[in-house]
């Protein structure tokens, strides 16, 4: 029965983007495609909470340059997950603090990880701050800049913090698909830089 409602409702989801597509000619999300590393048990049986905030001074994520060639976005990402086998699944679509939560959710499963929603009965909490995603268009090529902190706390307080920053650049040659390409890359490199194990090994 879960396997039939979990296929209904990316189906659903599918209908709706090509709902998109077919409506507005330029489709207004943007397809993340999210790497993950490859798989480990060393975390497993440890609990976690996420949280992931949107602490940027501009909110928004396209440069002026960029908006003019990525029409009709409406803020709007939708998110594929792959595996190491090459296999891949449509998550959901997602606002940008919402499309990181699920990525760093998948990351931290990944990891053996437990994810919990409720933070005072996880071992530790680990909170991102995203202090920076900007696409940009210079010199006729794509670019993207992002930066965030990850702070792991328990109820002492906060334990262990690292800042991950990075950027990208690619041809604009094929328009979107060129900017969905930078977005697939780059977020998977800072997501993946994360120390995970390294955090966790400061809070014991």
């Amino acid at each position: 029965m879960m396997l039939l409602r979990k296929q209904s409702v990316l189906t659903a989801l599918a209908i709706v983007l090509t709902g998109f597509v077919c409506a507005c000619g330029s489709k207004p999300f943007l397809k993340v495609q999210y790497q993950l590393p490859s798989s480990s048990t060393a975390l497993a049986g440890e609990r976690i909470s996420l949280a992931v905030s949107d602490r940027r001074n501009d909110h928004s994520s396209l440069s002026s340059n960029a908006k003019k060639s990525i029409k009709n976005f409406n803020g709007t990402y939708s998110l594929v997950v792959l595996r190491d086998d090459g296999s891949g699944n449509l998550i959901g679509a997602y606002d940008l603090e919402s499309l990181l939560r699920e990525i760093f959710r998948q990351r931290l499963k990944n990891e053996g990880l437990q994810v919990i929603a409720i933070a005072d009965s996880a071992d530790a909490n680990l909170e991102i701050e995203l202090m920076e995603f900007k696409l940009d268009i210079v010199d006729r090529k794509w670019v993207l800049h992002m930066s965030y902190q990850a702070g792991l706390s328990k109820n002492s307080g906060l334990i262990a913090k690292e800042s991950v920053n990075g950027s990208a650049e690619r041809l604009k040659v094929m328009g979107k698909s060129d900017a969905e390409k930078i977005l697939g890359e780059l977020v998977t490199d800072m997501v993946n830089k994360l120390d995970v194990a390294k955090l966790l090994q400061q809070a014991r």
